[in-house]
C-alpha cells in the first residue's frame, strides 16, 4: 500500500512544533546535512517525494510504502522524562533529524503497520547517520540508539512491541502503573492496579497490554483477560469518553468467581 503525502499552504512546517521521533546527534548540523547528503537512500528503500530531494534538509520522503516528513536541524537534545538505556551524554547532542507522519496519514498514529515503519525509518536513518539517540515526544522518552535498534530489531522479528521506547510509565503511586504517551498510539491511557508486586513483576503484565493497545487498538469494552498464572485475571474496564483504561489484577478466589 502506499500513503503519500498531500500538502496545502496551511500545513506547519516540521520545525514549527514538536515532531514524534527525533534522531539524537552528536556531530554539527553541517557535518549531519553531510552525511545525510552521502547516504545511498536507494539502497535502503527510501525515496524522495513531493518535489523533496537529497539537497533538502526538510521534505517529504517515502519508505515502506509511508509518506514521511523530515527535517533536519541544529538543536539541543529535548528534555526528556524517561531515558531507556541511554549511555550518550546528551549534553553533546547538536543536531538532529526529525521524523513525523506525512500529513496524509496523520491518524496513521493508530495503525500498527504505520507506526513500524517509522520505527523501522529510525532504525535505518540512525544507522547511517551513526546516531546517538532517539527521542520519542508523544511520551517524553529518550533511548540510546543500540538499545532502540535491537528493539526494533525484534518487534520487526515477531516480538512484543517495545514498550520502553514509545511509552512511559509512573509508579510513584504504590500499587498502580499509569502509562504516558500510549494514547498516541490507541487514544487511550492505562492505569493498571497490581496489589504489592514488585515492579518488575507488575511490569510484566503492563507490557502485554500496552502491546494489545498499540497493536489491536484501544479496549471497546469490559473485558476480564487470563493473568500470568491460573489463579488470576485481569480486569479491564475501559473509559472512552475520558481516553482512558483502568485494568485491575485479581487472584485467588477472587478470580476463580469472576471467571464463573
Amino acid at each position: 500500500f502506499l500513503f503519500r503525502t498531500i500538502r496545502t499552504k496551511k500545513e506547519l512546517r516540521l520545525d514549527d512544533r514538536m515532531s514524534v521521533m527525533s534522531l539524537l546527534s552528536a556531530d554539527s548540523f553541517a557535518d549531519l546535512r553531510e552525511m545525510w547528503q552521502s547516504v545511498d537512500f536507494d539502497r535502503l528503500g527510501i525515496t524522495f517525494d513531493d518535489g523533496s530531494n537529497i539537497a533538502s534538509v526538510s521534505g517529504s520522503l517515502l519508505f515502506s510504502g509511508v509518506s514521511f516528513s523530515y527535517a533536519l536541524q541544529a538543536s539541543p537534545a529535548p528534555a526528556a522524562t524517561h531515558h531507556i538505556f541511554c549511555n550518550a551524554d546528551l549534553s553533546d547532542i547538536q543536531s538532529a533529524v526529525h521524523i513525523d507522519l506525512g500529513p496524509a496519514v496523520a491518524s496513521g498514529r493508530i495503525v500498527p503497520a504505520i507506526v513500524q515503519a517509522m520505527l523501522e525509518l529510525g532504525e535505518v536513518l540512525g544507522r547511517n547517520l551513526g546516531i546517538k539517540a532517539v527521542f520519542w515526544s508523544p511520551a517524553a522518552v529518550v533511548s540510546g540508539y543500540d538499545y532502540y535498534a535491537e528493539a526494533v530489531a525484534q518487534y520487526a522479528e515477531g516480538a512484543a512491541f517495545p514498550a520502553l521506547l514509545c511509552v512511559g510509565f509512573d509508579m510513584s503511586t504504590i500499587a498502580i502503573v499509569q502509562t504516558t504517551g500510549l494514547a498516541w498510539l490507541c487514544d487511550q491511557e492505562l492505569t493498571f492496579a497490581h496489589g504489592q508486586l514488585p515492579a518488575h513483576e507488575a511490569m510484566r503484565y503492563v507490557v502485554r497490554l500496552v502491546h494489545d493497545l498499540a497493536t489491536q487498538g484501544a479496549y471497546d469494552r469490559a473485558l476480564e483477560l487470563p493473568g500470568l498464572h491460573a489463579d488470576e485475571v485481569v480486569v479491564v474496564t475501559p473509559s472512552p469518553d475520558q481516553g482512558t483504561v483502568n485494568a485491575r489484577l485479581v487472584t485467588g478466589k477472587e478470580a476463580i468467581n469472576s471467571a464463573e
